[in-house]
Protein backbone atom coordinates (compact mmCIF):
# COMPACT_ATOMS: atom_id res chain seq x y z
CA UNK A 1 0.00 0.00 0.00
CA UNK A 2 2.80 2.00 0.78
CA UNK A 3 3.85 2.84 -2.64
CA UNK A 4 -0.02 4.20 -3.67
CA UNK A 5 0.04 7.75 -2.89
CA UNK A 6 -1.25 9.48 -5.98
CA UNK A 7 -5.16 9.16 -7.10
CA UNK A 8 -7.23 9.98 -10.25
CA UNK A 9 -8.10 13.77 -10.18
CA UNK A 10 -11.67 14.01 -9.03
CA UNK A 11 -14.74 15.82 -10.44
CA UNK A 12 -16.21 17.14 -7.06
CA UNK A 13 -14.64 19.24 -4.19
CA UNK A 14 -14.09 18.30 -0.39
CA UNK A 15 -14.77 21.38 0.89
CA UNK A 16 -12.92 22.28 4.11
CA UNK A 17 -12.09 18.06 4.89
CA UNK A 18 -8.44 17.34 5.21
CA UNK A 19 -6.86 14.24 6.21
CA UNK A 20 -3.31 13.97 8.18
CA UNK A 21 -0.97 11.26 9.09
CA UNK A 22 0.07 11.11 12.84
CA UNK A 23 2.10 8.52 14.94
CA UNK A 24 -1.97 8.22 16.86
CA UNK A 25 -3.57 7.91 13.44
CA UNK A 26 -5.46 10.33 11.04
CA UNK A 27 -6.02 13.45 11.91
CA UNK A 28 -9.19 14.74 10.30
CA UNK A 29 -10.02 18.54 11.85
CA UNK A 30 -9.65 18.17 15.41
CA UNK A 31 -10.17 14.45 15.41
CA UNK A 32 -7.78 12.18 15.58
CA UNK A 33 -8.67 8.47 13.91
CA UNK A 34 -6.64 4.84 14.66
CA UNK A 35 -5.69 3.12 11.88
CA UNK A 36 -7.18 0.50 11.98
CA UNK A 37 -10.28 2.33 12.97
CA UNK A 38 -9.80 4.34 9.50
CA UNK A 39 -9.65 1.36 7.54
CA UNK A 40 -12.77 0.10 9.10
CA UNK A 41 -14.81 3.68 8.59
CA UNK A 42 -13.97 3.51 4.60
CA UNK A 43 -15.60 0.42 4.49
CA UNK A 44 -18.59 1.72 5.97
CA UNK A 45 -18.30 4.38 3.87
CA UNK A 46 -17.51 7.08 6.21
CA UNK A 47 -15.43 8.99 3.41
CA UNK A 48 -17.17 7.81 0.40
CA UNK A 49 -19.10 11.49 0.03
CA UNK A 50 -16.70 12.95 -1.80
CA UNK A 51 -14.56 10.30 -2.77
CA UNK A 52 -11.60 12.46 -2.55
CA UNK A 53 -12.28 12.69 1.27
CA UNK A 54 -11.42 8.42 0.86
CA UNK A 55 -8.95 8.62 -1.56
CA UNK A 56 -7.12 11.68 1.05
CA UNK A 57 -7.28 9.13 4.12
CA UNK A 58 -5.72 6.19 1.86
CA UNK A 59 -2.99 8.47 0.93
CA UNK A 60 -2.06 9.62 4.62
CA UNK A 61 -2.53 5.58 5.62
CA UNK A 62 0.42 5.35 2.95
CA UNK A 63 2.27 7.89 4.78
CA UNK A 64 2.04 6.13 7.96
CA UNK A 65 3.14 3.33 6.55
CA UNK A 66 6.34 4.78 5.22
CA UNK A 67 6.95 6.57 8.39
CA UNK A 68 6.47 3.04 10.33
CA UNK A 69 3.38 4.60 12.50
CA UNK A 70 1.25 1.99 11.42
CA UNK A 71 1.57 -1.70 9.56
CA UNK A 72 -1.65 -3.00 8.00
CA UNK A 73 -2.42 -6.35 8.09
CA UNK A 74 -2.65 -8.49 4.96
CA UNK A 75 -6.83 -8.33 5.53
CA UNK A 76 -6.59 -4.27 6.03
CA UNK A 77 -4.68 -4.07 2.99
CA UNK A 78 -7.35 -5.89 1.10
CA UNK A 79 -9.50 -3.75 2.23
CA UNK A 80 -7.86 -0.62 1.10
CA UNK A 81 -7.54 -1.83 -2.21
CA UNK A 82 -11.00 -3.03 -2.77
CA UNK A 83 -11.72 0.58 -1.96
CA UNK A 84 -9.53 1.91 -4.11
CA UNK A 85 -11.04 -0.34 -6.98
CA UNK A 86 -14.36 0.44 -6.34
CA UNK A 87 -13.49 4.56 -5.71
CA UNK A 88 -11.00 4.74 -9.13
CA UNK A 89 -14.14 2.90 -11.15
CA UNK A 90 -16.88 4.99 -9.57
CA UNK A 91 -14.29 8.33 -10.83
CA UNK A 92 -13.90 6.75 -14.12
CA UNK A 93 -17.85 5.75 -14.99
CA UNK A 94 -19.09 9.38 -13.44
CA UNK A 95 -16.08 10.89 -16.33
CA UNK A 96 -17.80 8.99 -18.88
CA UNK A 97 -20.96 8.78 -18.67
CA UNK A 98 -22.36 11.47 -15.77
CA UNK A 99 -25.12 11.15 -13.05
CA UNK A 100 -28.74 10.44 -13.21
CA UNK A 101 -31.15 11.79 -10.65
CA UNK A 102 -32.50 8.76 -8.56
CA UNK A 103 -36.14 9.45 -6.40
CA UNK A 104 -35.67 7.97 -3.00
CA UNK A 105 -38.42 6.13 -0.77
CA UNK A 106 -39.09 9.50 1.25
CA UNK A 107 -39.76 11.73 -1.97
CA UNK A 108 -35.76 12.94 -1.98
CA UNK A 109 -34.21 13.02 -5.20
CA UNK A 110 -30.19 12.33 -5.07
CA UNK A 111 -27.87 11.44 -8.21
CA UNK A 112 -25.48 8.47 -9.09
CA UNK A 113 -22.93 7.34 -11.46
CA UNK A 114 -24.50 5.66 -14.33
CA UNK A 115 -22.55 2.82 -15.61
CA UNK A 116 -23.17 2.21 -19.62
CA UNK A 117 -22.13 -1.13 -20.58
CA UNK A 118 -23.04 -4.02 -23.53
CA UNK A 119 -26.34 -4.55 -22.23
CA UNK A 120 -27.88 -1.34 -21.27
CA UNK A 121 -27.29 0.83 -18.10
CA UNK A 122 -27.38 1.03 -14.26
CA UNK A 123 -26.47 3.18 -11.51
CA UNK A 124 -23.63 2.04 -9.63
CA UNK A 125 -22.35 3.11 -5.92
CA UNK A 126 -19.69 2.89 -4.00
CA UNK A 127 -20.51 0.81 -1.60
CA UNK A 128 -22.71 -1.99 -3.53
CA UNK A 129 -18.82 -1.72 -5.89
CA UNK A 130 -17.04 -2.69 -2.92
CA UNK A 131 -19.93 -5.52 -1.84
CA UNK A 132 -19.81 -7.02 -5.51
CA UNK A 133 -15.55 -6.86 -5.43
CA UNK A 134 -15.61 -8.79 -1.93
CA UNK A 135 -18.81 -11.22 -2.85
CA UNK A 136 -17.26 -12.30 -6.51
CA UNK A 137 -13.42 -11.55 -5.64
CA UNK A 138 -12.63 -12.66 -2.00
CA UNK A 139 -15.59 -15.04 -1.50
CA UNK A 140 -13.69 -16.56 -4.67
CA UNK A 141 -10.29 -16.76 -3.46
CA UNK A 142 -11.21 -18.27 0.03
CA UNK A 143 -12.95 -21.01 -1.43
CA UNK A 144 -10.71 -21.77 -4.05
CA UNK A 145 -7.30 -21.48 -2.58
CA UNK A 146 -8.05 -21.87 1.31
CA UNK A 147 -5.11 -23.43 2.27
CA UNK A 148 -2.69 -21.10 0.06
CA UNK A 149 -2.85 -17.08 1.08
CA UNK A 150 -6.46 -16.69 -0.44
CA UNK A 151 -6.11 -13.16 0.72
CA UNK A 152 -2.87 -12.70 -0.52
CA UNK A 153 -4.38 -13.49 -3.99
CA UNK A 154 -7.04 -11.09 -3.64
CA UNK A 155 -4.59 -8.38 -2.55
CA UNK A 156 -2.56 -9.15 -6.02
CA UNK A 157 -5.40 -9.67 -8.06
CA UNK A 158 -7.35 -5.91 -6.57
CA UNK A 159 -3.26 -4.59 -7.07
CA UNK A 160 -3.16 -6.10 -10.83
CA UNK A 161 -6.28 -4.25 -11.33
CA UNK A 162 -4.92 -0.63 -11.01
CA UNK A 163 -1.89 1.07 -12.82
CA UNK A 164 -0.69 4.63 -12.30
CA UNK A 165 -2.06 7.22 -14.94
CA UNK A 166 -0.34 9.70 -17.71
CA UNK A 167 -1.48 12.47 -15.00
CA UNK A 168 -0.11 10.88 -11.92
CA UNK A 169 -3.17 9.72 -10.08
CA UNK A 170 -4.26 5.75 -10.42
CA UNK A 171 -6.46 4.42 -13.19
CA UNK A 172 -8.03 0.95 -14.04
CA UNK A 173 -5.57 -1.38 -16.03
CA UNK A 174 -6.97 -2.25 -19.26
CA UNK A 175 -7.57 -5.79 -17.56
CA UNK A 176 -9.02 -4.06 -14.58
CA UNK A 177 -11.51 -2.30 -16.63
CA UNK A 178 -12.49 -5.65 -19.04
CA UNK A 179 -12.96 -7.10 -15.79
CA UNK A 180 -15.56 -4.72 -14.08
CA UNK A 181 -17.22 -4.54 -17.75
CA UNK A 182 -17.50 -8.36 -17.53
CA UNK A 183 -18.52 -8.07 -14.14
CA UNK A 184 -21.87 -5.32 -14.58
CA UNK A 185 -22.88 -6.30 -18.10
CA UNK A 186 -23.30 -10.29 -16.86
CA UNK A 187 -25.61 -8.42 -14.04
CA UNK A 188 -27.40 -5.89 -16.67
CA UNK A 189 -28.23 -9.06 -18.73
CA UNK A 190 -29.41 -10.86 -15.99
CA UNK A 191 -31.91 -8.13 -15.66
CA UNK A 192 -32.96 -8.02 -19.07
CA UNK A 193 -33.45 -11.65 -19.08
CA UNK A 194 -35.02 -12.22 -15.81
CA UNK A 195 -35.62 -9.20 -14.16
CA UNK A 196 -34.85 -8.21 -10.61
CA UNK A 197 -33.50 -11.24 -8.54
CA UNK A 198 -36.00 -12.32 -5.74
CA UNK A 199 -33.19 -12.13 -2.96
CA UNK A 200 -30.10 -8.92 -3.05
CA UNK A 201 -27.73 -9.21 -5.85
CA UNK A 202 -24.48 -7.43 -6.01
CA UNK A 203 -23.36 -5.89 -8.92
Amino acid sequence: MSNVLKFPKMPEKSGSFSAEATPDGVRCGNRVIGYSSAIRQLNDGRFGNPLSEGFGVIAELSLAEINGWFKPSLEQQVSVWRWMVAGVFIVEQMKANGTVAVSQNDGTTTYAVRYVGEHGGIVVYPTTERFSLALNVEELMLKDFTHDDPYQKALMLYQSMLEPSADGGMTLSAWGRDGMAMLHDGFIELLNTEGIPAAPTAH
